[in-house]
């Protein structure tokens, strides 16, 4: 097991629960890992979104996730979750995915269990792949992912946002029992939510994700409710915002200025590695 996901591992059994921006990019997973964070998460709307520039559509591919995904892994020290989606296809294509985000240096890999194609949980249309079914693609990931034991699979679970939680419970421990490292419930909008999950899935290392629609303070969270904490589009969010901003200032003939100054950029990609090398 490499040294990143031996972290992730040890992660999983500590009592601390961890907040996980969404990066896009190599800067991005390097400015998290900069502000303290330990653990990175390539989520597929903000991956799509800000780095291909297609939305959450399922439009992305097997081969561009994997890019992008070596891309990232290779500018940071954090272990990295990455959202796989349904895997790309049948059973094969879960596996093949599986070994291919390993070599690509991701630490876990993400896995849900709507059909494929998937749909982006926004559009309220879900269609979920029945529990026989959901229940093999878990167990080849898991395969998968043992062969070598080099990467964990965290098993999600949209059926919460079809509106069953007495599916999506029954779905978490089904795959937390097939050898899921951590499960993640999708669409947790309620303390009520929170309370009957945590009652039903006690010991299980669980996944929230938190979007700007939740009907809950993030102060009412308690510190072991949750193994990892996602936040998958506040820096596409924040992103966006800047960048509108940014170039209104232009078109109105002003001269934007920032914290950041382009000497912060080059000290954060270390730029005076390369240049003595480049003087010697």
């Amino acid at each position: 097991m490499n040294i990143k996901t031996l972290k992730l591992k040890k992660y999983l059994k500590d009592k601390n629960s961890y907040k996980v921006p969404s990066c896009h990019d190599p800067l991005s997973a390097k400015i998290i890992e900069k502000q303290g964070f330990k653990v990175s998460f390539i989520g597929g709307f903000a991956l799509s979104s800000a780095s291909l520039g297609y939305p959450d559509a399922s439009i992305i591919t097997e081969k561009e996730l994997v890019d992008a995904t070596k891309g990232i892994c290779n500018q940071t020290k954090n272990p990295v979750v990455v959202d796989a989606d349904t895997g790309f296809g049948g059973l094969a294509n879960v596996y093949k995915t599986v070994k291919d985000l390993e070599q690509a240096g991701a630490s876990a890999v993400i896995l849900e269990d709507q059909v494929f194609p998937k749909r982006c949980a926004l559009t309220k249309k879900i269609n979920l792949l029945d529990l026989k079914n959901s229940e093999k693609r878990v167990k080849i990931a898991v395969k998968a992912a043992k062969e070598s034991n080099k990467i964990l699979i965290f098993a999600r679970t949209d059926a919460l946002s079809t509106g069953s939680i007495k599916e999506a419970i029954k779905r978490a421990r089904s795959f937390r029992k097939l050898g899921a490292d951590a499960i993640f419930i999708t669409g947790i909008n309620s303390l009520k939510e929170i309370r009957l999950i945590k009652k039903n899935l006690k010991n299980i290392p669980l996944i929230i994700n938190i979007t700007q629609d939740v009907k809950f303070d993030l102060e009412d969270l308690k510190k072991n409710d949750f193994k990892f904490i996602l936040y998958s589009q506040q820096i596409l969010n924040g992103y966006i915002d800047s960048v509108n901003a940014t170039l209104k200032l232009i078109k109105n003939n002003r001269n934007p200025q920032f914290k950041n100054k382009a000497s912060d950029t080059l000290a954060l990609l270390n730029f005076k590695k390369y240049l003595t090398i480049e003087n010697n």
